[in-house]
């Protein structure tokens, strides 16, 4: 079993134990809405167990299943997840995402093979920040095994180069690449959160570029449309 997965289901086995002991420390509180003494409270769990998955689609008419609406107790959750280091909130955040992918696959066409789920990565920074990537734990936690070096940043450009340009030009020159090992296979792109949908169409672009048929994209949490811009 790989390092992360490993670590993260003895994390969540040793978790009930550890509690207490934690609470002395440093208090642990849910991250959904703060309740005392609980990872995540049950009126939270059970919220995100229940929530319904919604189906929309990006400006290029590429179908999108999205599993929470990205705000309230649902974005303090996700953020405590990717940016908290509480990992094992992957396993409660999981059904949601489950069911979002459920819906595209019920739209993908026959195949001889399985639907592939693409992961959009983590920046450099953000790996290096976390540790991990959380879109692969959220997929394993989902019961989705991700494919193997699916996607990929590519930079263009030299690093002094890099170093020349601002922000927003940085970010411009960043483009995803997919391994042409997809290259005929249905796949769908998996996204933890989406905002206004760029990352998951330059996925898209990426994916269909090396040949593989991209039944739809889906993600965790979206931004609700008043928000995005």
């Amino acid at each position: 079993m790989p390092l992360l997965p490993l670590l993260l289901a003895l994390w969540v086995r040793a978790a009930p134990s550890l509690r207490g002991a934690l609470a002395l420390v440093a208090p642990v509180d849910c991250a959904g809405c703060g309740a005392p003494d609980i990872d995540l409270c049950g009126r939270c769990r059970a919220r995100f167990a229940a929530a319904l998955p919604r189906l929309d689609a990006l400006a290029d008419a590429t179908p999108c299943a999205t599993g929470l609406v990205y705000a309230g107790s649902a974005r303090d959750a996700v953020l405590a997840f990717k940016d908290g280091g509480r990992l094992r909130l992957a396993r409660p955040l999981a059904p949601p995402l489950g069911r979002a992918l459920a819906l595209l696959a019920a739209e993908a066409p026959d195949d001889a093979h399985p639907l592939v789920a693409l992961a959009v990565p983590p920046s450099r920074s953000g790996r290096r920040r976390r540790g991990c990537d959380p879109v692969e734990l959220l997929l394993r936690a989902a019961g989705a095994v991700p494919g193997r070096r699916g996607l990929e940043f590519l930079r263009h450009g030299s690093s002094a180069q890099q170093k020349g340009r601002g922000r927003a030009e940085r970010h411009r020159s960043r483009r995803l690449v997919c391994s042409t090992r997809w290259a005929g296979r249905s796949v769908v792109i998996v996204d933890d959160v989406m905002t206004t949908g760029a990352t998951l169409t330059e996925a898209c672009r990426a994916a269909r570029e090396a040949g593989a048929r991209v039944v739809g994209v889906c993600a965790l949490a979206a931004v609700p449309l008043s928000g995005r811009s």
